[in-house]
């Protein structure tokens, strides 16, 4: 039987381990309306002289539910049953075959109904939660802007440093080596400049739920990070900021403990390390201040994931995004864009290349590289975008060029080729739609390094 169900997982799209299920399934679903209706209406069992055959439900309710392939099995298993001599007393042995035969065009009808409204949905549900991801990233940065907003306001007097101008100050820092945490000293200064912490550590993970003892920076007399400590293990499980309760500062009963723990989580949930707070001034000690923090630690997480993959390879990031689009392309049929525009020799060429990679939206990812005959390439990325959108954005970037330097896009460009990425894509095929403009040595070289990417060379190749 094993083998049977494996072939009829195949041809029907369900997982072997559900076909013997889904096989009892349909042997209800097609003799239990026509037994029953023998049973209790033994003069009418199909219900042609009742004003609708009922009989008929249970085949539509089957391909509504699983699809039309399943609804025509239901309804074929139904109308053999209905044909049989078991049937045969009642006198509509021609409508009992008229009955089978349109219920297995009404099936059909149903099931393709219900599978492509199925796929529709999968398909905005998957667009919506690749959205919520991105709104994550969005309402953090909008959030950092507003608090900056307001401290640049309260500090104006002093000409002190704004909370955004420390951390674009931070960008290349992180960027300079391939773990961010070693510019420790420098996310310890934004956390007690702008949140007016006294005594605290910032420790790197060394597992998923373990945290390394040596601090990587320090500020005050910081000492041994207490590992069993119950505020600093709850925020390594829920990946929020946990504090102790304004009632425990009060009374002293932090002195042995942590007083607040900040991991440092970016929208995906993936924690690169936390500040242990082990004491701060009373009056910062407020739930405004506790906001920020944990604000902070959200920012910096998603500021170390992007420095980590810009350090560790120039493609790290895009071979990132575009492992997410062909993810989402495979599960729920998503589009998206890929486009490559190989520059000329004109002297605005390069120029022209670096406005068109930063002219895309914040969901979009962008990579400049060297093609084998030195010749600049750019490769976009726009997810969630049909063919047609991505035509749509050349236009409007062929627009935008024109006003700022002058002259249009294609006076600079020598090459242009758009691909609609879908389900029947991989990495390996955008690889090589991509080394038309660039050559397979030049994406070998970029991509040599991408941390995500094993068997990386393989898929250029």
């Amino acid at each position: 039987m094993k083998p049977f169900f494996a072939l009829l997982s195949r041809h029907l799209r369900v997982p072997a381990g559900k076909a013997g299920g889904r096989m009892i399934e349909l042997l209800i679903f097609s003799c239990l309306l026509p037994m029953g209706g023998l049973l209790a209406f033994s003069d009418d069992p199909t219900g042609l002289h009742a004003g609708f055959p009922w009989v008929a439900a249970g085949a539509l309710v089957f391909a509504a539910r699983y699809g039309s392939l399943w609804g025509v099995l239901c309804a074929v298993l139904t109308g053999l049953l209905i044909n049989t001599p078991l049937f045969a007393h009642a006198d509509a042995g021609g409508q009992h075959a008229a009955l089978a035969l349109g219920t297995i065009i009404m099936c059909l009808v149903v099931g393709d109904a219900a599978s492509s409204w199925r796929t529709r949905s999968q398909q905005s549900e998957a667009e919506n939660q690749y959205l919520r991801h991105r709104l994550k990233e969005f309402s953090t940065d909008y959030h950092v802007l507003k608090v900056s907003h307001g401290q640049l306001e309260e500090h104006m007097a002093g000409q002190r440093l704004s909370l955004r101008e420390a951390l674009q100050r931070l960008k290349p820092v992180l960027s300079a080596s391939g773990d961010g945490l070693q510019a420790g000293s420098e996310l310890m200064a934004v956390f007690s400049q702008f949140c007016s912490i006294q005594v605290a550590g910032l420790y790197a993970m060394s597992g998923d739920s373990r945290v390394d003892p040596q601090p990587v920076a320090t500020h005050g007399d910081m000492l041994e990070l207490p590992l069993f400590d119950p505020i600093l293990r709850t925020a390594i499980k829920e990946r929020e900021l946990v504090s102790i309760k304004l009632e425990s500062l009060d009374e002293k009963h932090h002195e042995n403990s942590l007083l607040a723990v900040v991991p440092l989580v970016d929208t995906n949930g993936r924690m690169h390390g936390v500040l242990a707070i082990k004491d701060m001034h009373f009056m910062a000690f407020q739930q405004q201040n506790l906001n920020i923090l944990a604000l902070l630690g959200n920012y910096m997480g998603d500021m170390l994931t992007r420095s980590k993959g810009a350090a560790e390879s120039r493609a790290a990031w895009f071979m990132s995004e575009l492992d997410t689009a062909l993810r989402f392309a495979h599960s729920h049929s998503t589009e998206s864009v890929l486009l490559s525009l190989r520059f000329n020799q004109e002297p605005s060429a390069d120029k022209v290349a670096q406005f068109v990679s930063t002219s895309i939206r914040s969901l979009d990812a962008s990579w400049l590289l060297t093609a084998d005959d030195d010749a600049t390439v750019l490769c976009l990325l726009l997810p969630l975008m049909s063919e047609t959108h991505g035509q749509a954005f050349l236009q409007r970037v062929d627009k935008a060029v024109a006003n700022q330097f002058g002259h249009p896009l294609k006076t600079c460009v020598e090459g242009m080729q758009l691909k609609s990425l879908r389900g029947g894509d991989s990495r390996a095929s955008c690889l090589s739609f991509l080394m038309k403009h660039a050559g397979a040595d030049a994406l070998q070289r970029e991509v040599r390094g991408n941390p995500g990417g094993s068997g990386t060379q393989s898929d250029v190749a």
